[in-house]
């Protein structure tokens, strides 16, 4: 029986110059970052922006028509007519 092959060699591969990670430059901000991914930054940024309203708005709207919950109301603010009157009727119990 002949002996088994031995594995055939690869040929040596070229060093890959990577930079260092200090000589990359990194963007602070979005004009900073290069042409081709300021779309895509844009998209992102909305993404992360608009996704929390949109899904916390359409649970309140759901809660309102199918389960029956009522709108919040918050308390009436009082006009200035309203803080003054109030204020001089104050002034005139103190006295």
């Amino acid at each position: 029986m002949p002996a088994p092959r031995p594995p055939p060699r690869r040929p040596p591969t070229a060093p890959i110059n990577k930079p260092k990670p200090a000589d990359i430059p990194i963007p602070q901000t979005a004009a900073e970052l290069p042409a081709k991914y300021r779309p895509a930054a844009t998209k992102v940024t909305l993404l992360i922006v608009a996704l929390p309203v949109a899904i916390v708005s359409s649970y309140l709207v759901y809660k309102r028509l199918y389960l029956g919950e009522d709108r919040r109301r918050f308390p009436a603010v009082p006009n200035k007519q309203d803080t003054t009157a109030v204020s001089e009727l104050r002034k005139s119990e103190s006295e």
